[in-house]
Formats: structure tokens, sequence, C-alpha cells
């Protein structure tokens, strides 16, 4: 396949996935369909496409190709030029980025997948067919419900969700692995429990990132064990997982914050060793800690936006690791650090800005030099970039001062500000170190 097919052939996808959204569009308003059903349509479409790109080119710039233009064709429909094709997907009341996350986790897990193919073909199963599932029978069949932050999900829903994500899991894993039995039976149940809990308490969309993402990292930690030691394997992240909902729980969170927190330990401890994992934890004990004393109608939300935050970042630094071939720990760690350090600061806006200023310096300097500490852990590879101690301590006293001594830019959608100031400072001194580095190979 030559270089003009294969961009003929992505011209012809995405040509044919703006069609199919531009037919639905103007079915779903003839005939009146819930807005439920011409969404997951475009969604069952659109991984369906997905799920065969890394075989249907013999390279792999076209499928990236695809995806850029997927994602800026999703963007546009946001906008009045192209708001006929995406009535297809915005006609939903709820506010939602479920279309952009989509393309975004498809990324991600290509990205990472790493030639396996159940790592790959099963996380978008899930969501393609899974989530469609539970959505559709809900919105038909739905007659007990409970609360979540966007409204609420049946009970009827989710369990469909579950039954179709534990045959998808058995399906995959008997014909894509070599996994006893057995085993096979308790990882499909697993991933359809954990599954089900990630799309029963995601929010706003952030179901199309955190179920590929939750699936691929669960199998992820099961497939890089060897033989019987896979299922040991859990035991930490499922262990970090109840005592994060215990300590939720007992700071005053409500249920669905504090199972998302829960998932959040899980998943971090799915994708790192236990050093790395302290810090994104400190986020979330220095946030729980700090929102218990805020009571408020929007204290879920901006919970919920802080945990979509860390979760957006984490799994942004651990791509780009395959993406540029070196590895971003340390610099993740640094994100994290930056996060918990700013979330301490905004936290102690009642002090007045001088005090609350130096209390959260002091803070700072405690937390940069446990990162630097953890970071030792790390294995020689991972300090490529030389010494990092003085940039970072910048970063983290950035971080103190910025909501302590400018707390109104971070009374609206506190909890990504505060993820965009840990990530943004982080990657521009990984992306400094990355062209030093280069430059002094060159």
């Amino acid at each position: 396949m030559n270089t003009f097919v294969q961009i003929a052939a992505v011209l012809a996808l995405i040509l044919g996935l703006l069609g199919t959204m531009a037919g639905l569009s103007h079915l779903a308003k003839a005939r009146s369909w819930h807005p439920e059903v011409a969404r997951k349509i475009v969604h069952v479409a659109a991984s369906g496409i997905a799920i065969p790109l890394p075989w249907l080119f013999p390279d792999t710039w076209p499928v990236w190709l695809l995806l850029a233009l997927a994602l800026a064709a999703m963007l546009a429909m946001r906008t009045p030029l192209l708001a006929g094709p995406g009535r297809a997907l915005h006609s939903v009341a709820r506010k939602s980025w479920g279309d952009v996350l989509l393309v975004v986790s498809v990324g991600l897990v290509l990205l990472l997948y790493r030639g396996e193919a159940v790592l790959y073909v099963l996380p978008l199963l899930v969501l393609a067919l899974g989530d469609a599932a539970a959505a559709l029978t809900g919105s038909a069949y739905g007659r007990n419900f409970y609360r979540t932050e966007d409204g609420s999900k049946s009970i009827e829903g989710s369990t469909m969700f579950f039954l179709v994500v534990l045959i998808l899991s058995m399906v995959c894993l008997l014909l894509l692995t070599e996994m006893a039995r057995g085993t096979l039976i308790l990882v499909s149940l697993g991933v359809a429990v954990f599954a089900t809990v990630i799309e029963a308490d995601s929010w706003r969309g952030f179901d199309n990132l955190f179920l590929p993402m939750g699936v691929f990292l669960f199998l992820w930690r099961l497939t890089e064990a060897p033989g019987g030691d896979s299922l040991a394997r859990m035991a930490l992240p499922l262990a970090a997982m109840a005592l994060a909902y215990g300590v939720g729980r007992a700071a005053g969170m409500n249920r669905q914050v504090a199972r998302i927190h829960a998932v959040a330990m899980f998943l971090i401890l799915s994708a790192t060793d236990l050093w790395n994992a302290v810090l994104p934890a400190l986020v979330l004990l220095v946030h729980g800690t700090f929102a218990s004393r805020r009571p408020g109608a929007g204290l879920a939300a901006e919970t919920l936006d802080m945990v979509a935050g860390l979760a957006v970042l984490s799994f942004g630094f651990l791509a780009l690791d395959p993406a540029v071939g070196q590895s971003a720990i340390n610099f993740y760690g640094l994100a994290c650090a930056a996060v918990a350090v700013a979330q301490f600061g905004r936290g102690l806006s009642g002090l007045g800005r001088g005090w609350a200023a130096v209390a959260a310096l002091v803070f700072a300097a405690a937390v940069w030099a446990l990162w630097l500490w953890l970071i030792g852990f790390n294995s020689p590879g991972a300090h490529w970039h030389g010494p990092i101690g003085a940039p970072g301590a910048a970063v983290l006293a950035l971080a103190a001062l910025a909501p302590t001594l400018s707390p109104t830019a971070f009374t609206c959608a506190a909890g990504r500000r505060i993820a965009l100031l840990g990530a943004v400072p982080a990657l521009l001194l990984f992306g400094a170190c990355l062209l030093l580095t280069t430059s002094g190979t060159t």
C-alpha cells in the first residue's frame, strides 16, 4: 500500500464517519429518536473504525493522521460551522467532552499497547459495546435509578454493562492470550466489576477516557506478571483502592467522590511503582483534607474536576515515554508535587496572603525534599536528564505562590487550573531537558 493509497484510505474513513454522523443527525431529528441512540451509534462506529487501525495500515503515520483529523472534526462540530452533523453527539442535555476524549483515548491506547493485541482490542470493545449497551438499556428499560454528579443512571443499564463487559473480556482473553481458564474467568470478572464502577461514576463524558484507560491499565498490570503471579500483582492496588475509599469517606466525601478517589489510586498504582504513587496520593490527601472544610453545592463537582485533572495529567505523562523515547516519571512526580503544593496554598486562603504564602513555601520545601528522595528510587535510566533539583524547586515555589498571592484566579474551575499549574511547568522542564540532551548528542 503506497503513500497515495494510505492517504486516500484515511480521507475515506474520516469522510465516511462524518457522513454517518450527518445521516444520523437527520434521522434522529426526523424520527424523534432518544438523544442517546444517535450518540451511541456514532461511538460504536468510531470505535469500530479504530479497532482494526494498527493492522489496517502498513505504516503508523496514517493512523495518527486519521486521529488528528478526527480530533479536529470533533472540535469543529462544537462550532456553528458543523453544528448539523454534531447534533448526533451533542443533543444530550448534559455537558460532555466524550467525543474529544474518545479520540484521545484511542491515541493513548495505541501509544501504549506495544503490540499486545488484547491490550488494544479489549479496552476499545468495552468502550464501544459496553458503554452503548448500558446507555441504550438504561434509556429503554431503566426503572431503578441512582444519583450521579451528572444526574442519574439506572441499575438496569449498569447490569447490562457488567454482563457485556464480562462476555467481551472472556472472549478476548480466550482468543488473544494464553491465560489459564481459571485465571481467565477471575480476570474477566475483575475487569467487568472494575469497568462497571468506572462507568457508573464517570461524568461529563470522561467515561470515554477512563473506561479504555482503566481496562488497559488493569490488564497491563496482569499481563506484565509471569504465570500465576498475575493475580498477586493486583493485591497492592486493590488494598490502596479500599484504603483510599475509607479515607475519603472519613474525610466527609460522598460515596461517588470517594469511589473516584479509590479508582484513581488503583489506576496510579497499576501504572507505576509504589514510590511513584506517593505524590499522586498526596494530591488526593491534601485536596480531601481542605475540601472537607469547604462545604457547598459545588464541592463534589470541584473534586471531580480535580480527579479528572490528575487523571489526564497521569495519562499524559505515561504516554510521553513511548512518544519521545525518554522516561518522564521524574517529571510526573514533580507535576504531582506541584499540584499538591498548589492545593495546599489554595486551602490557606483564610490566613491572608502573606502568611499563606510563607506557609505554602514551607510546605513546598518539604514536598521538594520528598520528591527528590522518591525519584532516587527510580532506575538510572530515568535520570537521563541530569540534575533537576534547582528548576524543580522553582516549579514548586511557583505552585505555592500562585494560589496564595492570586486566590481569585482559582475560584472558578479550580481543579483544572491547578492541574495546569502543575503540568505545564513540569512539561516545559521535560521539553527543555530533552532539547539539551538531544543537542548535546548531535
